[in-house]
């Protein structure tokens, strides 16, 4: 499978929830900056998390 492969079939095929825990008002401002952007937090945090596995070679 090559790499964009495996990052369509990571970005379509959500499943699984979870919680984060963050100060409410780092939120809100994450939340603004996302709007400003005119994008929202989860898909931020995912490109976060694939640029991390990138670097971390763990996408090949």
């Amino acid at each position: 499978m090559s790499k964009t492969d495996k990052i369509l079939n990571l970005t379509s095929n959500k499943t699984k929830r979870t919680t984060l825990m963050f100060n409410p008002e780092l939120w809100e401002l994450f939340k603004k900056a996302c709007e400003d952007d005119k994008t929202k937090p989860t898909p931020m945090i995912e490109k976060w998390v694939l640029k991390y596995l990138d670097e971390k070679n763990m996408l090949q």
